[in-house]
Order: C-alpha cells, then structure tokens, then sequence
C-alpha cells in the first residue's frame, strides 16, 4: 500500500470571522500566528525595565521570536507576508500588521487555529494513497489470499448470543436471516447500532455501557472544481485546513495531485449544533449553506463553472443507518462515562464478545484509535494482557481530540 504526505496546516490557509474579516478577504494563517506573536512580544518587552544580563538575553529573545525593531516596537514582519509580490528591482516592504485589537475582537484562538499545533495534530502526516478505505482494503487481501478468511458482506446483525458455549450471531444477508457460531467475536459494530440489537446472555454493566455514550454529530460536505483555483499565483494553499465561524466550520485542501486540472475539495466539516441544523436540511439545501460559507472563503465559489453546484456531495455521520455518528462523544467529566469505558474494555460471556474500534480507545475518530483497539483485544485473547481493565482508567476527551476545542 502506497502512501504520500498528507498536510494538515500551511500558513497560506486562511481565518475567517463573519463580522471582523471582509467577506472574500479572509486573514491568511501567517498574518494571525506572526501579528499577534509580534504584538504579544512588544508588550511584554516594554515591561522588562532591568539592566542585568539576563533581562537582556531576553529581551534580545523576544525581539528574535515577535521580529521587533531595535526598540522593541513591532510594526509588521516579512514572516507575515509582503505588501507587493517580490520584484527584480526591489524588495518589497512587510505586509502592513493586522492590529491587535482586530486580532483580539475576531477571538480567532477560540476557532481551532491552534489545533495543529498540538502533537496529535502533526502538520504533515502520511495517507494512503487512494484514500483511507486503502487501509482496509489491503488488510482485506492480506487476510483472505494468505490466511484463507472468509469476508461476507451486506450482512447486518440482528443479535447476538452468549447463553450457549460458544458466541452465536444473528444476521440478515441476501434477504435471508442467517446465523453462524464462533468461539470468539469482536465486535466493531458502533455502540448506538449494537444497543438496538438483540442482545443475549450479556451483563447489566456491559448493557448500561453501551447506552450511556452518544456518538457526535457530524457532517461533511465535497466539491469537484473544474479548475484548481486554490492552487494560483493568488491563493498559493497546497493543502492543510482554513477554518471559518460560518456553519461550514473548516474547509480542507487536497494533498494530492498538485498542478493537475481539476481537484475536490471538503467544503464543509462540522460538529454539535452546526451538524444538526445541516443534518435536518436536504442534501440541496446543504450545499446551498456550504457555497454561502465558501464564498466568504473563496470568491471563486460564486461561479458555478468552476465549482459546478451538481458535483457536491454531502453526508450527515449522524444519519447514516449502520453508523448513526461519527464517533463515541466521550466526555472525561461525565461519571457515567467513566464506568462506560472502563467496562467497554473487558470482554463480555467469560472472554467471548469484545468490543473494539476507535470508540473504545484513546482516540475516538481517528483509524489510529481503531487500531489501537485491535492490538489491545487481541493482547486480550492471546492472554498477553489481562482481561480486566485496570482500576482507573482515563476516559478519552472526545471533543478535544476531533476539534481540538
């Protein structure tokens, strides 16, 4: 399986705040981290009125790290942009500074502008190319061509039971309702789908779990664009997420296929209340908030030729019948969350059914989380880790760990 690099962040991506940025002229990601570093530093070098050593190591420091004149003033820097595209006859002068006040009224932090800098967040990581189902995929040939497992799909379960020796499951495939035995079965079917299946032989404990968790809302929506506009001597973005206060939330740049003809683009990516008034709306009506959030963005979206409004996509994670959210809405400060996860963690029928997939791990909503939970239940059934989780264990920050808030 073939991977390439995936950007999370480039200072070319833009900030937009309805009521503080323009429409159409958003703040690029560089003006907001270099302006306001730059203001912060002349602050508090103003304040350093010692004349040891060490008041002046730093005070050259913040002089260095907000890129303040010899006075210790700031009035813009090259890190933030230039005013002029460079020229042969010339250099041009610094990009006039956003004012502190602005930087300060537009309250850009509380949008997820630092989310990439949290180590979670790397700036540039690495994806399948082809996209994330990859993974899957060549885990599927993997196991069938050299292991000889037998993959069935479009079967739904309908239930499952412990009562008996071994595990027996319920489904319905092609119409007909089956069931099949195994001594073993890990389940990744999402807690809100499992709750609604027969469930036999299963504990109190293990049945108050599976309730006591929600999955988040959440709704994406795609763009086909018959030109790469994003890409331009104008907008120079190859990658990495803008974020916006629109409904819309974030709006991501692909991270392949660089200079070529056409691209796609995520319009539209969103969580809570957001992800529910956008759910509740017709997938054309979806698309019609998405363009309006777009255009604050990207004037390019006001012509339908170059982001025709037929190739858009949506999807609402919390409507879609086998999945029903996006992932476990743990939240550390719930004390019902708290016996929820710990209990998610042991196995069910003396170590026959465990529960697995991103929901129960560290990191809800992310394949790496999912991934984390197989190695750990098959530890689990090897006898390589005990099968009772530990007396205290952390309940994971659902919200932080997707949206960095």
């Amino acid at each position: 399986m073939a991977l390439e690099p995936y950007i999370m962040e480039t200072t070319a991506n833009v900030l937009h705040r309805a009521g503080h940025t323009p429409p159409g002229r958003p703040w690029r990601n560089r003006r907001v981290a270099n302006d306001t570093r730059g203001h912060l530093a002349a602050l508090l070098s103003a304040t350093l009125t010692d004349r040891d050593a060490f008041t002046g190591q730093l005070r050259d420091l913040l002089r260095k790290f907000g890129d303040l004149d010899e006075e210790g003033e700031y009035h813009g820097s090259t890190r933030s942009g230039y005013a002029e595209p460079l020229d042969v006859h010339e250099f041009p002068s610094p990009a006039p500074p956003l004012g502190l006040a602005d930087l300060v009224v537009s309250e850009f932090w509380k949008h997820r502008f630092y989310q990439p800098v949290d180590h979670l967040w790397q700036a540039t990581m690495f994806q399948p190319v082809g996209g994330m189902d990859r993974i899957v995929h060549a885990l599927t040939e993997r196991i069938t061509t050299e292991y000889g497992v037998t993959v069935e799909l479009g079967a739904e379960v309908t239930s499952v039971d412990l009562t008996g020796a071994g595990v027996r499951v319920g489904y319905r495939s092609g119409g007909q309702e089956r069931t099949t035995t195994a001594d073993y079965c890990v389940s990744n079917i999402p807690l809100p789908v499992l709750k609604q299946l027969e469930l036999t032989g299963f504990s109190p404990e293990f049945g108050n779990a599976v309730t006591a968790v929600g999955f988040a809302p959440t709704c994406k929506v795609g763009w086909q664009a018959n030109r790469r506009f994003w890409e331009d001597d104008r907008n120079q973005i190859f990658g990495g997420i803008s974020f916006t206060d629109h409904p819309i939330t974030q709006f991501w740049y692909p991270s392949h296929d660089y200079f070529s003809k056409t691209g796609t683009l995520t319009g539209a990516y969103n969580f809570g209340d957001n992800a529910r008034d956008m759910g509740k709306r017709t997938p054309v009506e979806r698309l019609g908030l998405a363009r309006d959030g777009a255009v604050q963005l990207h004037r390019e979206f006001l012509e339908k030729t170059t982001v025709p409004q037929d190739l858009g996509v949506s999807i609402a994670w919390h409507k879609v019948p086998h999945q029903l959210g996006g992932w476990a809405d743990w939240d550390p400060a719930d004390p019902a969350h708290q016996v929820a996860y710990k209990q998610l963690l042991q196995p069910e029928g003396d170590g026959r059914f465990y529960v697995v997939g991103d929901q129960a791990s560290p990191l809800p909503g992310w394949q790496e989380g999912a991934m984390m939970s197989a190695q750990y239940v098959v530890a689990q059934i090897l006898g390589l880790l005990p099968r009772t989780a530990p007396d205290t264990v952390q309940v994971p920050d659902a919200v932080f760990l997707t949206q960095g808030l």
